[in-house]
């Protein structure tokens, strides 16, 4: 179909057109970056004048506006990476991006269900909660820089006075590097999984971990070999079963 609007079309020069829809591999990643790199030009800028010509003031808003949407989508597109990766452990993962746009449940659902695929997340995800819960407090919703006021025509920001343009550059360049850390373990687990080399409740650095720990299996029926078994089992929280299964057939 060709696209009759006026405003939004293809037009000379070639260099100057996105490619968008069908015309593009657009996902919450994709759609995340550009805000992100909006928000970091933006704020450069502001920086960079000294808020001479470029008021911080004004700006604060535009640039808050991208940060917050980018860490939205960014959490909404590692959702739907992780349920790519509980299909793999036969885990039925649901959950519904276009119906919120919480950042603190949106951030909750992705904890819980990443650290229950896999304890390599628990790591991954201290290293960036802090500023994502920041996020969270100052803007729930998604509206505290897009309007002035609340739903209830309460004014924003009433009980922040001041937001530093130099401390917001660095701590949400952390957070993009955190979650494109987040990014990478989920593209590598879901790489891991789909070998199919762990078990229902080890992964396979685990299986590798309990195999080192384990003696030699001539001494299996050694009091030594009793000893290890029952403290790995304790640890993992394995019954006898779950224990044996990824040494015998």
């Amino acid at each position: 179909m060709t696209n009759k609007n006026p405003t939004f079309r293809g037009a000379e020069p070639t260099w100057a057109n996105a490619c968008v829809g069908n015309n593009g591999q657009p996902s919450y990643i994709e759609y995340s970056e550009g805000f992100s790199k909006a928000a970091n030009i933006l704020i450069d800028l502001v920086i960079n004048d000294e808020s001479i010509h470029l008021s911080v003031d004004e700006f604060v808003y535009p640039v808050c506006f991208n940060m917050r949407h980018s860490v939205e989508l960014r959490l909404k597109g590692a959702i739907d990476e992780i349920i790519e990766i509980a299909k793999l452990k036969k885990i039925n993962i649901q959950f519904n991006s276009s119906s919120s746009h919480d950042i603190n449940m949106i951030w909750s659902f992705f904890k819980t269900q990443s650290e229950n695929i896999d304890k390599r997340y628990i790591s991954a995800n201290q290293k960036a909660e802090a500023t994502i819960l920041d996020i969270a407090e100052i803007d729930p919703t998604g509206q505290t820089f897009r309007y002035p006021t609340n739903n209830d025509s309460q004014k924003h920001l009433t009980e922040v006075s001041l937001i530093n343009f130099i401390l917001l550059k660095k701590k949400f360049n952390e957070l993009e590097k955190n979650l494109d850390s987040l990014h990478k373990l989920n593209n590598w687990l879901q790489s891991e999984y789909n070998q199919g080399s762990f078990t229902e409740k080890l992964s396979r650095p685990e299986i590798f971990r309990i195999a080192k720990e384990l003696p030699r299996i001539e001494k299996w029926r050694d009091e030594e070999f009793t000893s290890v078994k029952d403290r790995i089992k304790a640890e993992y929280g394995l019954g006898v079963g779950t224990f044996l299964r990824p040494w015998i057939s």
